[in-house]
């Protein structure tokens, strides 16, 4: 099963149409019925009951659409993190803070937070407001 497949899929239930979903997947309206129906093979199961120019999704359509669009946003959010990831200069953190105030609960925060995130690299700069503001 391709990716690809479960969006269409995702899509065509989500606009209650094949061809909206096409539309919206910039593929052909046969394209993207070819598909789904390659998924059902694929899985041995019938997830819609088509009928004229509308379908209902079966037990395992439903089944499969719910858990679907929710591992098609875990797969986003996983691309995302990915991307924040492989650029190590976004994972660090600045700390500024007025000269003379060096209190130990600053110290404890920033290493809880080092305890934490150990893939986050922290630096920390004293200064006074305007030092601190450029």
């Amino acid at each position: 099963m391709l990716l690809k497949q479960l969006n269409y899929f995702v899509n065509v239930v989500d606009c209650h149409s094949f061809t909206k979903a096409a539309e919206q997947c910039y593929i052909s309206q046969s394209a993207i019925s070819q598909q789904i129906r390659s998924l059902e093979e694929e899985l041995g199961v019938s997830l819609l009951i088509r009928k004229n120019r509308s379908f209902t999704l079966t037990n395992a359509g439903e089944y499969f659409y719910r858990h679907g669009k929710e591992l098609l946003k875990d797969f986003d959010h996983l691309k995302e993190e990915t991307i924040k990831r492989g650029d190590e200069d976004d994972l660090s953190l600045k700390i500024g803070y007025l000269k003379g105030y060096e209190a130990n609960e600053l110290y404890e925060a920033v290493k809880q937070f080092s305890d934490l995130y150990p893939e986050i690299s922290i630096s920390m700069i004293s200064g006074t407001h305007e030092e601190l503001h450029n």
